[in-house]
């Protein structure tokens, strides 16, 4: 790159964004995402991590497209790029400039040659973090439900308002852990209990309610509904815990239900906070479990995401191993017993068509004629019909165990999503950074697998 560059404090060239249209050309990720950190679990924003000098490990997919802690090398600062932002169909989106390259089911490509219906790689699954911790469960369940329906507001009393008899209870034992007693305000009018949570001592001459310091302490306090997040210590303790958490935030804004005239179930989470739902999007992959995002809008109101858990296997598995607090959980109980009743759908977990190419070729070497494949396979041999559609995992491994091919048991057991691409558009220009990872050549961006581009 041309122009005059200076000195900054860790010594990496400070770019001028007005110093020429030749920035525009910098290859990079923009400061604004957020990669998914492997040591504690969380996601942090790319800039936050440019400016630390603690060693970091971060999560990538290995060449056996399981998923994989590599250390993080220096985060730098390249310029400013002409980014493009992606859509998939998951409702993640994301930003890169046009080098960078994504995963597809034939390997890798750049974003410039991507093209509407293109699948990509992103985590169905994450591993717990490598240095784990644990919290105290009463501080597990107090944040859930102040997340979704407490009110730490500044100058103002700390609040929790339901009508679930359950997640009252809950919180109210919660706080103790605290040291403080939850104070029952009942109003007709509004339909709901509150609870304050008042601190045991007088306030004033640095005192503070120990609540309050402890949300304080996780970036909560003081936040309305549409900004919260999962703090990053949630990122950090083991499964039984992100389960315990996830079971009590479903318990406030969640909804789970049976669907008689679709016979399914409907289970999703609600709130006017797009980080908080990237973040217990997250949350579930580290359960095994897969989450759509979806945007709603009405005319007068902030906009409101919904987090939606789809397919039989999906929702057994979350309902199986998180399930529902209070209330919610009665009908969480019998959503689950409907589906163990049902077969799962093979249609939503699939790899992608592009398989098959591969699979003929195998067929080929092995001198297996496709009416062969086909009677081994079980299925009526239909012509070309058999390679126009994605093949399910189970089906997958069925392939694989026939040709005993390795490449196809990867695939069919990795730790991959393959999403699809919905819309493509342009990010205007921001500043990037490179993100070398050590020993390995990839990294999970804003939900999604991302390699460095080749210089």
């Amino acid at each position: 790159m041309s122009g005059e560059t200076g000195s900054t404090i860790d010594g990496a060239p400070e770019v001028n964004p007005e110093r020429s249209s030749s920035s525009r050309f910098a290859s990079g990720i923009p400061s604004s995402a957020r990669v998914l950190r492997a040591d504690t679990g969380a996601p942090v924003g790319l800039s936050e991590i440019a400016c630390s000098t603690e060693p970091q490990c971060v999560w990538s997919l290995g060449e056996d497209l399981r998923m994989v802690a590599s250390p993080l090398g220096k985060v730098i600062p390249v310029g400013m790029a002409d980014v493009l932002r992606v859509h998939l169909a998951s409702g993640r989106q994301i930003e890169l400039s046009r080098d960078q390259e994504f995963r597809a089911v034939t390997g890798w490509i750049p974003l410039r040659e991507l093209e509407i219906g293109q699948r990509l790689a992103i985590p169905r699954y994450i591993p717990e973090p490598i240095h784990g911790t644990r919290l105290a469960d009463a501080e597990i369940i107090l944040l859930a439900h102040m997340i979704g329906d407490g009110s730490c507001v500044k100058r103002q009393p700390i609040r929790y308002a339901s009508i679930d008899e359950e997640n009252l209870a809950a919180v109210a034992t919660a706080a103790t852990h605290f040291g403080v007693t939850a104070i029952r305000d009942e109003y007709a009018a509004a339909r709901c209990i509150t609870l304050r949570l008042r601190a045991p001592y007088r306030l004033g001459h640095g005192k503070r309610n120990p609540i309050a310091a402890w949300l304080d302490e996780l970036g909560l306090f003081g936040l309305r509904s549409y900004e919260k997040f999962v703090p990053k210590a949630v990122f950090d303790v083991g499964n039984d815990q992100v389960a315990l958490f996830l079971r009590h935030l479903w318990a406030t804004d969640g909804s789970v239900r049976w669907d008689e005239k679709g016979n399914q179930g409907r289970v999703y989470y609600a709130s006017t906070s797009r980080r908080l739902v990237d973040d217990v999007a997250i949350l579930l992959l580290r359960l095994g479990v897969h989450g759509r995002i979806k945007r709603v809008r009405k005319a007068g109101y902030r906009d409101c995401w919904f987090l939606t858990i789809d397919g039989v296997q999906n929702q057994t598995q979350f309902l199986s191993v998180a399930g529902v607090h209070g209330a919610r959980g009665e009908s969480a109980r019998r959503v689950l017993g409907e589906l163990l009743s049902l077969a799962p759908n093979t249609n939503v977990d699939t790899i992608p068509k592009e398989i098959w190419v591969s699979v003929r070729q195998i067929l080929a070497s092995q001198g297996v004629t496709y009416r062969e494949f086909a009677a081994a396979m079980n299925t009526k041999f239909c012509g070309s019909t058999l390679w126009k559609h994605g093949v399910s995992r189970s089906r997958l491994a069925k392939v694989a165990e026939f040709l005993d091919d390795d490449s196809l048991r990867v695939l069919a057991t990795s730790d991959v999503f393959w999403d699809r691409v919905v819309d493509i558009v342009s990010g205007g220009a921001q500043e990037v950074f490179t993100c070398p990872v050590l020993g390995a050549d990839n990294l999970v961006v804003d939900g999604v697998v991302v390699r460095q581009a080749r210089q």
